[in-house]
């Protein structure tokens, strides 16, 4: 996985790296329009589990996937 660290807002919406308390983990982010705070979806790519919100404040996101490979 490669990962620009300068890339820490979700604008345009994209696969980012981001701390969730826990640890480390990969979500697709976008902004939410209009809200005041600003406010980001995140919704996981695996669709047994749902999209949620956040204010930009509680995401604390460590920089966006720019390619990635895996195993088949």
């Amino acid at each position: 996985m490669l990962v620009d660290l300068s890339r820490k807002s979700p604008t345009p919406p994209g696969i980012f790296v981001l701390f969730d308390g826990m640890g480390l983990v990969a979500k697709r982010l976008e902004n939410i329009p209009n809200d005041d705070p600003p406010k980001v979806r995140v919704i996981p790519d695996n669709t047994f589990y749902s999209a949620y919100e956040r204010t930009a404040d509680e995401v604390n996101i460590i920089g966006r996937i720019r390619w990635f490979a895996r195993e088949t």
